[in-house]
């Protein structure tokens, strides 16, 4: 079908009769009928190209159609989208009844197209006077949507979203947006910044793995994101900016325009008031070393004492006073815009906030050394109110941790203090989230430590008691990351053995399976409301800790963690992130003896941001490492924490003795914030906050250079 239709499209563009020309020589009630027509247009007072499909039995009849505009990209012409297939799409989908009837409009733009000029003669307003010619020329229903590819996906969303009342559908197919490319009044980008609408019209973004319009079309995702419109979006694998790339995906192009036309749009329905919770918290600037705030300088503060640590915004100010809360006529007070700043540019400062104006560069602080949503009972800035902004049924909190190793020295630590004892220092903590990571170095072996012939790594190899395992139920984790490069150390049984140990806890494995496909699967966390994808691997190796599935490879088909190999990554995380709120990636990277990143750190980690990580954290490292809060180019901030240091290990030093834990929070589908926990390991064993003088030691040793915030 499809050759036959090129071979007709092409003889109606060489000059055949502009009467209608059936793709068959079947009766109308089979095919429809394209053709390339001419008209004057108003705006350029001369002849313009176009091509029109119509429906079956158009000419024979006299019902109304609606009406879907498609726009080509550069260097195309109004041949592009039937060339791709997509009227033999349309075609197919009409014979089969999943596709309605319609009348599609494809004009060629010409030397305006391409042009950003925005006058009496630019070609937004040559598209619009089109499209009015045509409702006259053509039986339209009043139903229209509007498309394009590359250039023509700008057009679409320059048009579509101006004028968003005329049009039930706008679609971007590998469209191209620049915010320094067209000035803010016509740019899609910012013209998406200001929509405020109870209804929008469907929206469609889509893109491949390997396009170059990518930049552009994260930061319009994440712009639709922000103002709450509803849309659609879709990564191809491997796809590319290139016309094979759009022909494979006509078929779901179609889809998106066919259900607009099916379906109506539903409305963005307004919050309805309801009694419930405004939170307040206290916070700092990221890199500021105040962890908690004691509850009697929170009580006294609320009461009017003046507490020269304390900075706020005019908004928060006047907020907090409608709620009753009057604060020291000397407090300090900034502008809304001048917050950030002035706890950035200050020591020992902090403000308090609505839960829901938290963001990536502001960290909550703790009450009394807990976190202050665990307390909420009595607690003073949770407020009745009827525009509540929080709900604990939509906070999700996952606490990742570094090494966990409970082998050689911790082996027997373990053996003389117990396992209570040395769950005890972080019991309390980990329990509070929803879930708790470790990431475990050692398999469970038979007769260990004593070595036997299955050691891969000979005298190095690392394993576990099995009784030793209990710990993992006392301090109750839910996901254990098997990305290390000891977990085949015992030899494969040993590792499938403590796969099925884990899966026999309850506990979900993420980095590490009995093949390569299931140690690459990402861990799916739907909870409360929000969809968290979480991929991990290991980049160093050695060999025989990876997964492989190559029966040529010289160790063989063998079960083991997952390879960071960088092609796989750069396709599966942006397709993750299309499909999911959150994507996190914990790895187990090159051990390095510093706590800053060197120069591979930095660009790996930012890369794997760039990809579609929201949170990349490197789990292998024997001491902390320093944080980033890195600002992608699709405008959101990733979290890279480099490296947490060990959490259950037997190495002695300054370093190798302290550690991170870091909470995400995850509220209602959207990364806020993110909590440390600062701790140090006690007899090799039991691991717990840090307090007091070697605390602040240690935050202002690791945070104080804020340059990395």
């Amino acid at each position: 079908m499809r050759h036959l239709f090129t071979l007709v499209f092409a003889l109606v563009c060489l000059g055949a009769s502009s009467q209608a020309q059936p793709l068959t020589q079947a009766s109308c009630n089979e095919t429809g009928a394209l053709r390339s027509e001419t008209y004057t247009s108003r705006i350029t007072s001369r002849d313009r190209q176009y091509t029109v499909y119509l429906p079956p039995c158009y000419a024979a009849g006299s019902a109304a159609y609606p009406v879907l505009l498609l726009l080509h990209g550069s260097n195309a012409d109004d041949s592009q989208w039937a060339r791709l297939g997509f009227i033999d799409a349309l075609e197919a989908g009409i014979r089969a009844g999943s596709a309605p009837q319609m009348i599609v409009l494809m004009p060629y733009g010409g030397a305006e197209a391409n042009q950003n000029r925005f006058d009496t003669t630019s070609y937004d307003r040559i598209a619009l006077d089109f499209l009015a010619q045509m409702s006259i020329r053509y039986r339209g229903s009043g139903a229209q949507a509007i498309g394009g590819i590359s250039r023509g996906g700008f057009w679409a969303y320059q048009i579509g979203l101006r004028h968003a009342d005329d049009f039930v559908a706008v679609g971007g197919h590998s469209p191209y947006f620049d915010r320094a490319h067209v000035a803010p009044d016509h740019n899609p980008l910012h013209i998406a910044e200001a929509l405020a609408r109870e209804a929008y019209p469907r929206l469609w973004l889509d893109r491949g793995t390997a396009d170059h319009a990518v930049t552009g079309v994260e930061q319009m995702r994440v712009i639709l994101e922000r103002v709450n419109a509803p849309h659609e979006y879709a990564v191809y694998p491997g796809g590319a900016h290139s016309e094979d790339s759009w022909a494979q995906h006509v078929g779901e192009y179609l889809d998106f325009y066919a259900r607009a036309f099916s379906e109506p749009a539903a409305p963005v329905e307004p919050a309805a008031a309801s009694a419930g919770v405004e939170l307040w918290l206290p916070a700092v600037d990221f890199g500021e070393v105040m962890l908690s705030l004691d509850r009697t300088a929170l009580a006294a503060l609320l009461a009017g004492e003046l507490d020269k640590r304390l900075v706020l915004s005019e908004s928060a100010r006047d907020r907090l006073a409608a709620h009753g809360v009057q604060l020291h006529a000397d407090t300090e007070i900034v502008g809304d815009l001048r917050l950030f700043n002035a706890l950035w540019l200050s020591t020992g400062k902090f403000t308090l906030l609505p839960f829901d104006d938290l963001r990536m560069r502001l960290r909550p602080l703790w009450l009394d050394d807990r976190p202050a949503v665990d307390q909420l009972a009595g607690y003073p800035l949770a407020f009745d109110s009827e525009s509540p902004n929080y709900d604990g049924d939509k906070l999700t909190r996952i606490t990742l941790s570094g090494t966990t190793a409970l082998t050689r020295h911790t082996l027997t630590a373990l053996d003389a203090m117990g396992l209570q004892q040395a769950a005890s220092g972080i019991q309390s903590y980990v329990r509070l989230a929803d879930f708790f990571h470790i990431t475990n170095e050692a398999p469970i072996a038979p007769g260990c430590p004593q070595l036997n012939d299955a050691a891969l790594a000979g005298y190095s190899s690392m394993c576990m008691k099995r009784e030793h395992a209990d710990l993992f139920g006392l301090l109750e984790v839910d996901v254990v990351d098997l990305s290390g490069n000891h977990i085949a150390d015992f030899g494969y049984d040993s590792f499938i053995d403590t796969l099925d140990y884990f899966a026999a806890q309850g506990i979900q494995a993420v980095g590490g399976g009995i093949d390569q496909a299931s140690a690459r699967s990402p861990l799916i966390l739907r909870q409360k409301g929000s969809s968290i994808a979480w991929l991990a691997c290991n980049a160093i190796g050695p060999a025989y800790a990876l997964a492989n599935g190559d029966p040529e490879s010289r160790l063989g088909r063998r079960p083991g963690a997952a390879f960071c190999n960088k092609a796989w990554l750069q396709e599966a995380l942006p397709v993750l992130a299309s499909q999911h709120d959150v994507v996190l990636l914990t790895l187990h990277f090159r051990e390095f003896s510093g706590f800053e990143p060197n120069e591979r750190h930095i660009q790996d980690y930012q890369a794997y941001a760039e990809w579609g990580a929201d949170v990349v954290v490197g789990t292998a490292q024997h001491q902390p490492m320093s944080i980033d809060l890195y600002p992608t180019r699709r405008g959101e901030t990733a979290f890279i924490h480099y490296g947490l240091g060990n959490l259950f290990f037997d190495q002695e030093l300054w370093g190798q003795r302290r550690f991170f834990m870091d909470t995400l929070y995850v509220y209602d589908g959207q990364l806020l914030t993110v909590e440390i926990f600062p701790g140090i390991i006690d007899g090799r064993a039991r691991p717990r906050l840090l307090a007091g003088e070697d605390r602040f030691n240690f935050l202002h040793f690791m945070l104080a250079q804020k340059s990395s915030f």
